[in-house]
């Protein structure tokens, strides 16, 4: 049996009419995982458009957690600076130093934890400079007594009113071995909560001419 052009656009009209016949045609003329995929496509929509959402959340989360961390790392730096100021003025008034004025932090293009001015025995005026970390290690310290061999460093802190001589010190809540060897090594003065570990070796002139 063959269809004539009449019969075929006559078979057209008749489905346009009878929605049922078209949808049990498709189920006749069409394979079950053509006939699902319209709806595989809206779930695979849907899917996507949780999982942006998802996304979205986690960045927000994400975003919201740095500026906790942050804050959280500003005030134990804080912290452990104020900490690094009050032990340092004790053990120093113990060697015979006075204290001039409370210790204080000086920005230098990299911080400096705490810069305490003092009067040695001999009334001669010196300056303790610390740098102070929760978690001290040799890299720190090491790094830490380059910094105060640069002539350039020197001359920022004169700019800043702080002309020397140093006592240079590192404090540290929780000391790693290499920091107290490498204190030992260069002859930068070490101390914990509990006080000095290390003397320095020596004051340490100004390089400014």
């Amino acid at each position: 049996m063959t269809f004539d052009i009449a019969e075929y656009h006559q078979f057209v009209e008749l489905l346009y009419k009878r929605p049922e016949w078209r949808a049990e045609l498709r189920q006749l003329l069409l394979s079950e995982d053509i006939l699902t995929l319209p709806q595989v496509v809206r779930e695979l929509a849907e899917a996507q458009k949780r999982t942006e959402q998802r996304v979205e959340e986690l960045a927000q989360a994400q975003h919201g957690l740095g500026i906790a961390v942050g804050a959280l790392q500003r005030i134990i730096g804080a912290s452990v600076e104020d900490e690094a100021a009050g032990v340092t003025e004790v053990v120093l008034r113990r060697k015979g130093y006075r204290v001039l004025q409370p210790g204080f932090s000086l920005p230098l293009d990299g911080e400096i934890d705490v810069v305490l001015p003092l009067e040695d025995p001999s009334g001669r005026r010196v300056w303790a400079v610390v740098e102070a970390k929760a978690r001290l290690t040799g890299r720190d310290v090491h790094a830490w007594s380059q910094r105060m061999q640069e002539p350039t460093w020197h001359q920022r802190l004169a700019e800043k009113g702080c002309p020397g001589p140093y006592l240079i010190y590192a404090y540290g809540i929780r000391i790693d071995l290499s920091a107290h060897e490498t204190a030992q090594k260069e002859g930068i003065g070490l101390i914990k909560g509990d006080g000095e570990i290390l003397s320095p070796k020596s004051l340490i002139e100004s390089l400014v001419s």
